[in-house]
């Protein structure tokens, strides 16, 4: 099998997430130059986005989320998912929190910061936006009194999967925009980038996303 990915993007990460925490056997690639435009990639994945797992057969499965229960149901043996139902609902929570209320109101501001003139009644409203997310993450995180340097329940799981693209992302806007105290009020997740540390694949996620952020640095610097 072979998953085509970008380094930077956050989608892309979750799955790379999944697949190395379960330790499997897949190959990560580039997407060819021409992606974008390629009819042959159009038909692994007509929304034409990454990633994309192609497996053995040629069939293929696109979508990040797709993805990992793709890889959790063809693959239990190392799960991310937790057995319980409660604690599956609460592993869903997170990810769906993580993802409609903190990333979805982060993608913009990138924009918002990316321009001569900066308009900072709509920055400070997107802030607002952001920070509310940020606040309901942070509560979710606080309240698992278990679940010690992860998203849940004291291992990996696929809370994790999503959280940690997300925090990288926030990483990322704090050093584009210079709003340094971005964080300030939200302990859980500031701490997140130190504690997912613990897990060998999720560090391997966050030094690939770095390692992206360089490349398109330098590829901005040169354009």
């Amino acid at each position: 099998m072979k998953l085509y990915s970008l380094a930077l993007s956050p989608f892309a990460a979750r799955a790379r997430a999944a697949i190395y925490a379960k330790d499997l056997a897949i190959d990560i690639l580039a997407p060819p130059e021409d992606w974008r435009t390629s009819p042959a990639f159009r038909a692994l994945n007509p929304m034409v986005r990454v990633p994309v797992l192609v497996l053995d057969d040629g069939r293929s499965i696109p979508e990040s989320g797709v993805i990992v229960e793709y890889l959790e149901d063809a693959f239990p043996a190392t799960p991310l998912r937790p057995a319980d139902p409660v604690d599956l609902a609460r592993v869903r929570l997170l990810t769906a929190v993580a993802d409609h209320y903190v990333m979805r109101e982060t993608f913009p501001l990138f924009g918002l910061f990316d321009t001569k003139t900066p308009d900072e009644d709509a920055i400070q409203a997107q802030l607002a936006k952001l920070d509310t997310g940020l606040g309901q993450l942070d509560t979710l995180l606080g309240q698992d009194t278990a679940r010690g340097p992860f998203a849940f329940g004291g291992r990996v799981s696929m809370a994790d999967a999503w959280l940690t693209p997300v925090r990288y992302t926030l990483e990322g806007l704090i050093r584009f925009s210079g709003r340094t105290h971005l964080l300030d009020r939200h302990p859980a997740v500031a701490g997140y980038a130190r504690s997912l540390r613990e897990s060998p694949a999720l560090a391997r996620v966050w030094d690939e996303m770095e390692e992206g952020l360089r490349a398109y640095m330098a590829q901005r610097a040169g354009s």
